[in-house]
């Protein structure tokens, strides 16, 4: 029977008191230490020997065909040294702080070593191994999450689009405090009704309408695809702040439009997903639906000038690509937990037949992110000619120009127009309404710069 001077303690007591009253005999403690101490040093010391045998083969095959070995001889990590400024610049320097200068900083150094760590042998080797034994039990990485299987198909979700709704709201002033604090370099802008405020009224002066278009991401339209906790009669999820930066921009007159609910009423009406299994972005059909439902918008809200008529015609064809998601997880390929997806899209075309291009002379300027250039650029692999621009150009039948980025929409695209302005190209030379598309997670997460665009009496 217990004395009655015992009494339960807690688990971080009874740790302590485990710890303290642990003996590691010394024999014990040399062979985990010298264990330690080989584990972490045979990575790079393996490595090293690698990038030299590898540099060595290239010189020798160099040397055969008759050339001068250029391929260095040093392993990668010898690069950093590179950063480093010379006795020559150290001299030049005429005071402490362009010596400073001189330092690279903490970004350069860090470049390096995500370089290292990406060209690393042992991680390419272990890594995707790794990862597809996690797979197997549900388990993603940094990037990644991995869903339920519906249809028979696995869906994958990105990590920034589940943070934007389970996150408290991006407008919290506590959060906004620790974001602005949280930048690289220097501090970041993180409230968007600012920026977005902002850059209006720059347009409006120019005698420019603004419609904001902040895109639904995935997680928001199929939360069952990652929880069975959910189904999609139970509606969009939204992230907390969403309903008080709307009225926010509506109290200070931009136009906003959010096609949110009707891909959900599309989605109850087919039974068809508005999103890419594997992948980040929406379906071809989702974002055609898009288009419509924007040109729709235009048309009701922006007194756009009449024009010669041009003609857009679409044809059709078939793409089959993985999810950039599934790319993100870094699978060895033969992996078998995540196939191919088939889509089909719609190109457009001119009435010469040449695919669409957006137009310098148009009235109507699209800014974008990878939302808008998903079937518009080959090199994202869901085929060309097919985005949002190009469907807007067909919706509406007149001309489109555009400025697209596959990240960075809070800010990104406004910095190439400024910079092009300040060029002298004057991008919105001729328009009467510039469409500024961006992930809604980029609410949460975006750095909202305010940028000054040229002055009118600057332009050409």
């Amino acid at each position: 029977m217990p004395s009655p001077n015992d009494a339960k303690i807690g688990r971080e007591e009874e740790a302590k008191l485990a710890l303290e009253n642990t003996r590691i005999s010394r024999p014990v403690a040399w062979m985990l230490t010298i264990g330690f101490l080989l584990t972490i040093g045979s990575v790079p010391l393996i490595q090293h020997a690698l990038e030299i045998h590898k540099n060595l083969a290239a010189r020798r095959a160099e040397t055969a065909r008759g050339e001068a070995p250029q391929t260095p001889l040093a392993p990668k990590f010898t690069n950093v040294v590179q950063e480093l400024p010379s006795m020559e610049q150290l001299q030049a320097a005429k005071n402490p702080r362009q010596a400073w200068e001189l330092i690279p900083s903490a970004s350069q150094f860090k470049a390096h070593e995500d370089a290292l760590q990406d060209d690393s042998f042992v991680v390419q080797w272990t890594l995707p191994r790794l990862q597809n034994l996690l797979v197997g039990v549900g388990v993603g990485n940094e990037q990644a999450y991995c869903g339920r299987t519906l249809g028979g198909h696995r869906w994958l979700h990105y990590r920034p689009d589940v943070d934007y709704v389970t996150s408290r709201g991006f407008l919290d002033p506590a959060l906004l405090l620790v974001r602005q604090r949280s930048g690289e370099g220097g501090e970041v802008q993180p409230d968007p009704v600012r920026a977005i405020v902002d850059f209006e009224r720059q347009l409006a002066r120019r005698g420019i309408d603004l419609i904001v278009m902040p895109t639904p991401v995935k997680t928001m339209m199929h939360p069952e695809a990652l929880s069975s906790r959910y189904s999609p009669a139970q509606g969009v999820l939204q992230n907390p702040s969403y309903s008080q930066f709307r009225e926010r921009l509506r109290q200070n007159g931009v136009k906003v439009f959010d096609v949110s609910d009707a891909l959900w009423q599309e989605m109850r009406r087919t039974g068809k997903s508005q999103y890419l299994q594997t992948d980040t972005h929406w379906t071809p059909p989702a974002m055609e639906l898009s288009a419509r439902q924007l040109g729709q918008f235009i048309e009701k809200r922006v007194k756009l000038p009449s024009q010669e008529p041009v003609v857009y015609t679409r044809t059709s064809r078939e793409v089959t690509n993985r999810g950039d998601i599934d790319e993100m997880l870094r699978l060895p390929p033969q992996q078998t937990w995540f196939g191919m997806q088939r889509v089909r899209i719609h190109p457009v075309s001119t009435e010469d037949g040449e695919l669409w291009y957006p137009s310098r002379a148009a009235d109507i300027l699209l800014l974008g992110d990878s939302f808008s250039n998903i079937y518009s650029l080959e090199g994202m692999n869901w085929g060309e000619g097919a985005g949002l621009a190009e469907q807007l150009s067909f919706v509406l039948q007149r001309p489109v120009d555009s400025i697209t980025n596959n990240a960075g929409g809070s800010h990104v695209t406004r910095e190439r127009l400024a910079k092009e302005l300040a060029r002298g190209k004057n991008r919105l030379r001729g328009k009467r309404l510039v469409i500024w598309q961006f992930a809604m997670r980029d609410l949460l997460i975006g750095d909202w710069k305010i940028l000054e665009l040229p002055s009118p009496k600057q332009r050409n």
